[in-house]
């Protein structure tokens, strides 16, 4: 369980690494891209 714990919290960081890169992206398409990464996932932590 600990485990599980651990890498949920790996993935949320790097959500929120995505939502911020995405933020400073001059690419439109990558920045789209990005923020869509960091979003999470419909039906997820359930």
């Amino acid at each position: 369980m600990q485990d599980m714990k651990a890498h949920l919290e790996k993935l949320r960081v790097e959500a929120e690494e995505c939502e911020l890169i995405s933020k400073l992206a001059a690419n439109q398409t990558k920045k789209a891209l990005l923020r869509q990464a960091g979003r999470p996932s419909p039906g997820a932590g359930r």
